[in-house]
């Protein structure tokens, strides 16, 4: 669990001075599947999340779309804050457990104008935000359903890969069922059962106990060649995450 000193977007403000902003967070714990935040809702609420990973989506007529995943050291709300629109613009779900910190409106904007460095960082986080959303859109627009998929599987190899001890295989550290996979990049279930299987059967990625494990990353990167040139740009965090 994270603690405010590594939080990115308060990494310009002194050792000393984050002791004060304490006072104005408040703890907050969620269990897995809880929705704690709904698109189109008004709330004047910021959070700051410590522990555990969140989706944020959009959804309509039971289907959602998954615009990103956000992990500890995000801020989520910040931008309806900054823009003064109290209108959520997605819905917060929570992957798994999940503690984080809430700061309210008013607050967050007082720290804001004492501390002009959280702007520049606010910004910082809403272009990657774009970014990542390009990228998806890309996927949806450009791409077929096997490039989709070896795409997003690349994502979390990036963001959530690992290397275990006596293991030629990477595993991807997250939980991974085919709703979910399904969601964020515009599929069907059944497209992703098929497609999944058929990289299995080449040797590409195996699938134990709902982990993904990358069996031959250069062939991987060989279907996702030309739709990320700049790899590095996969990475979702936000910032990174002080020591």
């Amino acid at each position: 669990m994270i603690e405010i000193n590594q939080v990115p977007i308060f990494s310009d403000i002194p050792i000393d001075e984050l002791q004060q902003i304490i006072p104005l967070l408040r703890e907050r714990q969620y269990k897995k599947n809880h929705v704690f935040m709904f698109e189109n809702d008004q709330s004047d609420s910021i959070f700051i999340l410590r522990s555990g990973k969140v989706k944020v989506y959009r959804g309509q007529e039971g289907k959602e779309v998954i615009m990103g995943i956000e992990l500890p050291g995000d801020v989520i709300g910040e931008a309806e804050a900054l823009t003064g629109d109290s209108h959520r613009i997605a819905t917060i779900e929570a992957l798994e457990p999940v503690a984080a910190w809430q700061i309210a409106k008013k607050d967050f904007l007082d720290l804001v104008d004492r501390y002009p460095s959280i702007l520049r960082r606010a910004y910082d986080i809403m272009f990657a935000r774009v970014r990542v959303l390009n990228r998806t859109i890309r996927y949806l627009t450009f791409c077929d359903v096997r490039t989709k998929i070896a795409n997003l599987i690349m994502d979390l190899y990036y963001n959530f890969g690992e290397q275990e001890k006596d293991d030629i295989a990477y595993k991807i550290d997250m939980k991974i069922n085919h709703s979910l996979l399904a969601s964020m990049v515009g599929i069907t279930r059944e497209s992703i059962s098929k497609t999944l299987n058929d990289l299995q059967h080449e040797g590409i990625i195996e699938i134990r106990q709902k982990y993904i494990y990358v069996l031959d990353l250069n062939h991987l990167e060989r279907i996702c060649q030309e739709t990320e040139e700049v790899p590095a740009l996969r990475k979702w965090q936000h910032g990174t995450i002080l020591e």
